[in-house]
């Protein structure tokens, strides 16, 4: 396979799906998107896809304040579907985390974010079921929800080929075309496509990507379980997603009957697993801590039943933030990776940036500069107000 392409973009993950595409829909033409996989063959596709605009920076909940808009009206932007659910979304929090939350909402208010502060008596309101004795407030977004990862990001990866985007599945980047400073090519295992743009958006394998341009980005990926319990007969009603600031853990309702339990904790990035080699099941020990977990903020799951889990990849940076960045090795080669967990419900804007900065040189939708690559070697990583740093 020999080929010539205006831009390569590498992952087709949520984000690699939506750079192709809004790379598409500005106008450039031979786009070559490809995965080592298949399209949410990463860590996409196992996602709990949870949607939420709470963010504690204002560049993240401006861009999932944008995302989560995209996500309710995929079809009439996009097309397809990306399964989208709006059941709401509360934070819950202790009196430890209580003013980090308030200021958060009132930002959140500020940039049009729908959302506001419950006290421990209205959440109790909102879900009789909730042991609500170690909050002090949450706060409640009525727009958020989740949506399906692996249909999102189907969805995109075909809008992108409406647009003339060529997806390559099962396809393996195992060097880059590097010349006097500038890319000039990807080296697959299929043969040589011949650019002089590289995107790589290839999340746990991100590192490994750039370092083939000489760039050293410092990722850890980790294995992140989720464990999915059904809920008891008199727990059918519906309820929001719940993220827990006192126990570390989010819940997130699947369908009538299920619920997914997954962690929070800073802990989850601190274990380096292989990409190749990583369980992607949920093992006994994982399925029993986090149903304890679940027990703690509904006591009535005591009654519950396990029905499995899963394990996905976290590509997770120092200050589980993203690098998304034009990368000064070699002229040409950029990076959107490191999402640390946080990624799919920014898919949306993460796409409108990459197009902003490929095609104009410069972000101007978002303030960005929290994810420039040089923060490592300043010293200066980007930190949320919250102890569990994937909230961000």
């Amino acid at each position: 396979m020999t080929k010539t392409a205006e831009i390569v973009v590498i992952g087709a993950g949520i984000n690699g799906c939506s750079i192709a595409y809004h790379l598409a829909k500005r106008g450039v033409k031979n786009i070559v998107l490809l995965d080592r996989r298949h399209v949410a063959g990463g860590p996409t596709g196992r996602s709990s896809g949870i949607v939420r605009q709470h963010y504690t920076i204002e560049t993240l909940a401006a861009m999932a304040r944008d995302s989560r808009s995209v996500f309710e009206r995929f079809e009439e932007e996009v097309g397809g579907s990306a399964g989208f659910v709006r059941c709401g979304v509360v934070f819950a929090a202790s009196a430890v985390n209580e003013a980090a939350l308030r200021k958060s909402v009132e930002m959140h208010q500020r940039i049009g974010i729908r959302t506001n502060v419950l006290s421990a008596e209205d959440l109790r309101r909102m879900e009789p079921f909730l042991l609500a004795d170690d909050l002090a407030c949450g706060a409640y977004e009525p727009d958020s929800g989740y949506a399906d990862p692996a249909l999102a990001a189907n969805s995109y990866a075909e809008a992108a080929k409406r647009e003339g985007v060529e997806l390559l599945q099962k396809t393996r980047v195992v060097g880059l075309k590097i010349q006097r400073g500038q890319v000039h090519g990807v080296i697959t295992d299929r043969g040589e496509i011949a650019t002089h743009t590289v995107i790589n958006v290839s999340g746990p394998w991100g590192a490994e990507i750039a370092a083939m341009a000489g760039a050293e980005i410092p990722i850890t990926p980790s294995r992140h379980p989720v464990v999915l319990l059904q809920r008891p007969a008199q727990w059918r009603t519906p309820t929001p997603v719940w993220l827990d600031l006192v126990n570390g853990a989010y819940y997130k309702p699947d369908g009538r009957a299920g619920i997914l339990i997954g962690s929070i904790k800073p802990a989850e990035g601190e274990v380096r697993a292989d990409p190749e080699t990583a369980s992607e099941t949920a093992d006994y020990a994982t399925i029993a801590a986090f149903s304890e977990t679940i027990m703690k903020r509904f006591p009535v799951m005591n009654e519950g039943l396990a029905q499995g889990g899963w394990a996905g990849l976290y590509d997770v940076t120092p200050d589980w933030q993203p690098v998304i960045d034009q990368i000064p090795e070699a002229k040409g080669f950029y990076c959107a990776v490191g999402f640390s967990g946080h990624g799919f419900k920014l898919g949306p804007a993460v796409g409108v940036i990459l197009a902003e900065l490929v095609l104009d040189g410069r972000c101007t939708s978002y303030d960005i500069g929290i994810f420039r690559y040089s923060r490592f070697r300043e010293g200066k990583l980007t930190r949320g107000e919250y102890e569990y740093s994937i909230i961000g």
